[in-house]
């Protein structure tokens, strides 16, 4: 156990709520809003933040903050069950709906299980999700015509790997009701020369760290 987490417990769900992501395209494109989400802590509490924009001028429409007590620590492969909780509130009113995609700081398929935290917020609202991470966790890099990808070992192609000069490189996976060709097309669509992550989850990134202060 560590704080209320189950391990054998946690991945057994992972590895049965995998068998429910789908990954291809079930989305109206280009969709109607884009959002992002990331999380700052501090002094034992999650700022999760969530910005909403309107997918063709990338101009935001709405900001959405919650402000919660953190209850279990950061465990690598285990992150949805630190965040879970806070996206699901931020995006409960999209479920179902096939004109909003979410982009999340963190992977999707490309995980051990193949059940990242998009993925898991996908098949938990049933709503159209990618993952952009900025480190790897799981897979090797492989080329193939021109483009770098993370393959696991079942020969998965499970993200594409987004580089631009003077920049780190990012992980973009598909985490739920998006195919990875459709993945990559909306995370280029939203990066922008102000940052390296995409533009909604740098914007969520922002609000979440200037909210987080005030604690």
């Amino acid at each position: 156990m560590l704080g209320i987490l189950d391990f054998k417990r946690a991945k057994t769900v992972q590895e049965e709520l995998a068998k429910h992501v789908i990954l291809k395209d079930d989305i109206t494109y280009p969709p109607k809003i884009i959002a992002g989400l990331d999380i700052s802590y501090k002094s034992g509490k999650a700022v999760a933040c969530c910005v909403i924009l309107d997918y063709k001028t990338l101009n935001v429409v709405e900001v959405r903050l919650v402000k919660e007590n953190t209850v279990v620590p950061y465990v690598p492969t285990f992150l949805a069950y630190r965040e879970l909780p806070y996206y699901v509130y931020l995006c409960y009113d999209f479920k179902n709906r096939n004109d909003v995609v979410i982009l999340v700081d963190g992977h999707g398929l490309a995980h051990p299980r193949k059940m990242g935290i998009a993925c898991h917020l996908g098949v938990t609202l049933n709503i159209p999700t990618i993952g952009v991470a900025k480190k790897i966790l799981t897979g090797k890099i492989v080329s193939i015509k021109s483009k770098k990808y993370l393959q696991l070992k079942d020969g998965t192609l499970a993200a594409v790997i987004v580089e631009r000069r003077a920049y780190s490189p990012l992980y973009v996976s598909p985490g739920h009701r998006v195919s990875l060709e459709t993945a990559e097309k909306i995370v280029l669509k939203t990066i922008t020369n102000e940052y390296r992550l995409p533009k909604p989850i740098q914007l969520a990134h922002n609000f979440s760290k200037m909210e987080s202060r005030r604690l």
